[in-house]
């Protein structure tokens, strides 16, 4: 009996789960209990928020235009499904959860993303520990009204439950038809759609992970291990029932003597035609026996006779020797040898050029690392998977600048428009000074801008001089030098937090630039192709062996050295 399988989830994904199973080999049935439909919403002010947390790809499908106002935000998804639709919209992925929402949350936290816009459906269930700030309404799944009875189609079937809602729902459509659940195999996306699915079921298994391949799994080895409720008793109590019955109805049927002769006969003929093959294949053996014995006694008693043949010659003498020219046979083992180390020098030739594509091929991709880092990092974005790549292309060599790197992409990463607001709003507290000041020193600081000496070609240090000086040297992006201006003014107290978050740009994009030029300045060394050594002709015979040396002595010869990558 072919293995079944009810798909309880909207489309499209109920679809795709339906190819799932029969690529498995388990008949799908399509029965979603929901349909997806989006709702108006308004985005929120993404500055507020650290992340957006996604625990279903609905919100992405049906999210609308509101989503793109938060593409600057990094994304927090549950589940692999998620993060490629997620990813397919243009997002950027910071971390993605293996498990639940719960999870996926906690490790939001240690990666400093505490503030979560949580982008959900209108009926849902708050997960444990849930982090988000906000969360927002953008679709709806509207129940489907399903006839009576229909339960009854679906037993002894593997039900797939997607979501807690999902596995309220059936449970609710079992209690409504009278359906006993001990005739359904459930397998749950994760523990708490098990857990509001409820205990009584034919069987239960969890997938391994919160997605759907990892759910089709499950529901194939529930479909392999379930034992159909008294299915096997059943059916030996069905044959034992009937047994007494065929029986009977035989027994008074056999009222004819005549049928078991004939059977009788039939077993005489059957015995009687094996007993004659066995005689006529004795008889055919014996006398192939006796032929071949025959053949080999005519064989021995005829006689063998040789008789040599004269070697060919003129006159019938013998023929001469032939004469071997030693000058050209060394003159072609020569050749040979020239030939063999050119093909050999090729070889290496060809190897050292992969080998310098490879290094190249790798350079180039260490470049491209660093440059989307760069980028990442001016968008104001987390560096996700770039992370890892980073640590393993430049991790040995400069340990503390991946470090610096790292760490200014797991904080909110500062940008020079967001250096540029900030030195806006403190411009007031910076040319006034500290308001904690007494009046004398504010006195002194006032009648010091009215007359100010200095030496030609040096710049003005009145403040409001250096602000404009710093926020010229922002515009170019020396952000160094304008956090230097910023610290002789009067009120650089009130601008620490600015100061703080400028040395952090200054540190990682010096890092950046050192990875740069690692993976730029310093090529691979490129090695040289090897000299094919020529082998001259022998013209004379004074390097031949003895003619008189035994045959079987070897010959030592010059092997051709292996040519060397450098």
């Amino acid at each position: 009996m072919i293995a079944r399988a009810l798909v309880l989830r909207p489309e499209p994904g109920n679809g795709e789960t339906a190819d799932r199973l029969a690529a498995a080999g388990i008949l799908p049935i399509q029965q979603p209990l929901f349909v997806v439909r989006p709702l108006d919403w308004t985005a929120p002010d993404p500055a507020g928020f650290d992340a957006i947390l996604l625990t279903s790809a609905n919100a992405v499908r049906h999210g609308g235009a509101g989503l793109e106002s938060l593409k600057p935000l990094p994304v927090v998804a549950v589940g692999t499904a998620t993060a490629a639709a997620a990813r397919a919209a243009g997002f950027t992925i910071a971390a993605t959860g293996r498990t639940d929402a719960a999870a996926i949350i906690a490790e939001a936290h240690g990666f400093g993303l505490t503030r979560l816009l949580h982008l959900a459906g209108q009926d849902r269930t708050a997960p444990d520990g849930d982090g988000a700030t906000a969360t927002v309404s953008v679709y709806a799944s509207d129940p489907v009204d399903l006839p009576s009875g229909i339960t009854e189609d679906w037993e002894d079937a593997v039900v797939l439950l997607h979501s807690p809602r999902a596995a309220h729902t059936f449970a609710a459509l079992v209690a409504r038809d009278g359906a006993d659940r001990a005739r359904f195999q459930i397998a749950a996306l994760s523990d708490a759609v098990a857990e509001a699915a409820g205990a009584g079921w034919g069987g239960m298994t969890v997938a391994v992970s919160p997605n759907d391949t990892a759910l089709v799994a499950a529901a194939r080895q529930r479909a392999i291990d379930r034992t159909p409720p008294d299915g096997d008793k059943q059916a030996m109590t069905d044959d034992q029932a009937t047994a007494p019955i065929m029986t009977a109805s035989a027994t008074a049927g056999q009222s004819r003597p005549p049928r078991r002769a004939r059977t009788a006969w039939l077993v005489a003929l059957v015995l009687l035609a094996f007993v004659g093959g066995l005689v006529l294949m004795g008889y055919a053996m014996r006398q192939g026996l006796l032929e071949a014995r025959k053949t080999e006694a005519a064989a021995a008693a005829t006689p063998v006779t040789f008789t040599p043949q004269p070697e060919a010659g003129v006159g019938g003498t013998r023929a001469p020797a032939p004469t071997i020219d030693t000058t050209q046979l060394v003159s072609r083992e020569a050749a040979l040898a020239a030939q063999i180390a050119a093909l050999e020098a090729r070889a290496a030739t060809v190897a050292s050029d992969a080998n310098a594509a490879g290094a190249q091929a790798a350079r180039a991709e260490s470049v491209l690392v660093v440059l989307a880092a760069r980028r990442a990092l001016d968008r104001g974005q987390g560096l996700g998977y770039l992370e890892d790549q980073l640590r393993t292309r430049f991790g040995q060599r400069q340990p503390r600048a991946v470090a610096i790197i790292v760490a200014a992409g797991r904080r909110p990463p500062v940008t020079l428009e967001d250096l540029r607001l900030g030195l806006d709003t403190l411009a007031p507290d910076l040319t006034a000074g500290n308001a904690t000041d007494d009046w004398w020193t504010s006195l002194k600081q006032e009648l010091g801008n009215l007359v100010v000496l200095r030496r030609a070609g040096t710049p003005s240090p009145v403040p409001t001089d250096r602000l404009a000086r710093a926020r010229r040297l922002l515009d170019a992006g020396q952000v160094d030098a304008a956090r230097a201006e910023v610290a002789l003014m009067p009120g650089a107290a009130t601008a620490a937090a600015w100061s703080t978050a400028a040395r952090h740009y200054v540190q990682a994009r010096a890092a950046l630039d050192a990875l740069e030029t690692i993976a730029m300045v310093a090529p691979p060394a490129f090695p040289a192709p090897p000299a094919v050594a020529q082998a001259a002709p022998v013209t004379t015979t004074d390097s031949l062996p003895a003619m008189n040396a035994p045959m079987d002595a070897p010959v030592v010869q010059a092997q051709p050295t292996a040519p060397t990558v450098q």
